[in-house]
């Protein structure tokens, strides 16, 4: 399979995906709101966000199935694994840092500080699994190649 077979393939597949995680957003805001707003840690909120996240990551781990299948190289497809992880847990770590932000009060903006760097370096680690990825397998696209623009049906 050529790049442009594989990025038309991914893009495809994040599509029909992100149906499904804009169905979840909307009861993880809830959760969330309701996290932030409650005084305490309510469980029943914590459990709810943390299904959300669950079922989020399964998608990303169906996403990142169909994206290893594509090459037969085993260090793409750990590659690969290991960027899409990066990039669901960069994900989690903005959100759950924003929400304790929240809860705890804009005096501890550090932790949002500290997570934008995290953030930060964990965008310039993806990029540079990127370059090595494309050493490895020159027909697989960059996570910045999977877009609209680049499709061609």
């Amino acid at each position: 399979m050529n790049k442009q077979q594989r990025i038309n393939l991914i893009y495809k597949t994040n599509v029909k995906t992100a149906v499904f995680q804009s169905l979840l957003t909307f009861p993880m805001v809830f959760c969330l709101v309701g996290l932030i707003q409650s005084d305490s840690w309510n469980g029943w909120y914590v459990a709810g966000v943390l299904v959300c996240l669950l079922l989020l990551g399964g998608i990303f781990f169906k996403a990142n199935r169909v994206e290893t299948e594509l090459t037969e190289r085993e260090n793409a497809k750990t590659i690969i694994a290991r960027r899409n992880g990066f990039v669901f847990a960069l994900f989690v770590v903005f959100i759950l840092s924003f929400a304790l932000t929240l809860n705890l009060g804009w005096m501890y903006a550090w932790i949002l500080a500290v997570a934008v760097g995290v953030l930060y370096g964990g965008y310039r680690l993806i990029r540079k699994q990127d370059e090595q990825l494309t050493d490895i397998d020159p027909e697989h696209p960059k996570l910045k190649e999977i877009r609209l623009d680049n499709v061609r049906d």
